[in-house]
C-alpha cells in the first residue's frame, strides 16, 4: 500500500514539473513538503514544496521570440529620430527647467488634438461620448513629463487603455443586469480598477491612468458602452503621436516601443562564430599560463576596451562596451 501511495506522489510531482516546465517555472519547485513528509516518512526524499509566492509568468518570454526587431533603423535619420532611434549615444541630460517647457507644450497639445478630434466625430457624439476621458490627463503628465518611464512607453500606453476599457465596460454590463447590483457602482468600479491592475502586472502592460479608466468606465459611461474601446484606442494613438513628435526635438521618446530586451536574432555566421570562439576560450582557460600585457579582466579606458581571451562579447555588448568607455 504504501509502494503504491509513494508511486501515485511521485508520478503527481513530476506532472507538476512537467506543467512548470512547459510555463517556464521549472526553478519553482524548493524544498520538501513538511506535512506530507511527517504523513509519509518514506516519501520525503522524492517529495518536494512548491513556493507558491515565487509564481512568475514572463509573457514576454513566450511572444518577444515571434516579434520582429523595430524598423527604424532602416529609415532616414531625420524620420527614425521621431520614433525613438539613435544611432549615437543618448541624449544629454536635462535640466527641469527645460523638462517643463516641453511637458507644459506636450500636455497642452496632446491633450487638445484628442478632446478637440473626438468632439468632432459624429458617432461619438451620438453614444453620449464625453469631450475627453479624464484619464487622459493623467496619462498627458507621463507621455510629456516622465517619459523614461516603463509606464510612459507606447506598449504600456496604448494596450492598458484597451484592457482597461474592455474590462471596464464589461463589468458595467454585467452589473446592470441586476438591479440591486446596478445601484452599487462603486463596487462595480473597484472590481474593474482590481481586475485590470491585475491583468497590467501580468502582461507586463502597467500604466496607471488605465486603472481611472476602468473605473469611469463602470461609474460615469454606461452610454457610451463598447464605444469607449473606440475612444480609448483612437485618443491613445493621438498622444502617442503627438509625443512623438514633441518628445524627440530635444529629448528621445520613446526609450523601447515594446521591450528593453533587444528582438535582434542572431545571424547563423554569428552564432557559429561566438560558438567556435566560445570552445577556443575554453583551452585558453585550463591553462594557468599568463602572458605579460594581455589582459586577465575586462579593462575599460578612455576609448580603449581590452578583453581577455577567455570572454566572449556579442556585437551590441562591445558597441556598449566602447560608448561606456568614450564617457570617460
Amino acid at each position: 500500500m504504501a509502494i503504491g501511495q509513494n508511486l501515485h506522489l511521485s508520478f503527481l510531482l513530476e506532472w507538476w514539473r512537467a506543467v512548470l516546465r512547459a510555463l517556464g517555472l521549472s526553478g519553482l519547485v524548493t524544498g520538501s513538503t513538511e506535512a506530507m513528509s511527517a504523513q509519509n516518512p518514506q516519501s520525503a526524499s522524492m517529495l518536494q514544496r512548491i513556493d507558491f509566492s515565487r509564481l512568475h509568468v514572463d509573457i514576454d518570454a513566450f511572444l518577444n521570440p515571434y516579434l520582429p526587431p523595430p524598423p527604424w533603423r532602416h529609415l532616414p535619420q531625420p524620420i527614425s529620430r521621431f520614433f525613438g532611434y539613435r544611432k549615437t549615444l543618448a541624449p544629454k541630460p536635462l535640466g527641469n527647467l527645460v523638462i517643463a517647457f516641453w511637458s507644459l507644450i506636450g500636455v497642452f497639445c496632446g491633450v487638445l488634438v484628442v478632446a478637440e478630434v473626438s468632439e468632432h466625430i459624429p458617432s461619438f457624439q451620438a453614444h453620449h461620448a464625453p469631450i475627453i476621458v479624464a484619464s487622459f490627463g493623467a496619462a498627458a503628465v507621463l507621455e510629456f513629463s516622465a517619459i523614461e518611464s516603463p509606464f510612459a512607453q507606447p506598449r504600456n500606453a496604448v494596450l492598458s487603455q484597451i484592457l482597461a476599457s474592455f474590462v471596464g465596460v464589461a463589468i458595467g454590463k454585467l452589473f446592470a443586469l441586476n438591479e440591486n447590483a446596478h445601484s452599487m457602482p462603486q463596487v462595480g468600479g473597484a472590481l474593474a480598477c482590481a481586475i485590470t491592475t491585475a491583468i497590467m502586472t501580468i502582461t507586463n502592460t502597467v500604466h496607471p491612468p488605465a486603472g481611472a479608466t476602468a473605473l469611469l468606465a463602470v461609474t460615469q459611461s454606461y452610454d457610451v458602452g463598447w464605444y469607449l474601446i473606440l475612444i480609448m484606442l483612437l485618443g491613445c494613438v493621438l498622444m502617442q503621436a503627438v509625443a512623438l513628435v514633441i518628445n524627440n526635438i530635444q529629448r528621445r521618446f520613446p526609450i523601447y516601443w515594446w521591450t528593453p530586451q533587444s528582438l535582434e536574432r542572431p545571424k547563423p555566421d554569428d552564432t557559429e562564430s561566438a560558438r567556435e570562439a566560445k570552445e577556443g576560450s575554453v583551452a585558453s582557460v585550463q591553462t594557468n599560463d599568463t602572458f605579460p600585457g594581455v589582459p586577465t579582466h575586462i579593462v575599460i579606458e578612455k576609448g580603449s576596451v581590452m578583453l581577455p581571451d577567455n570572454v566572449t562579447v556579442t556585437e551590441q555588448e562591445m558597441v556598449v562596451l566602447k560608448r561606456i568607455s568614450e564617457r570617460l
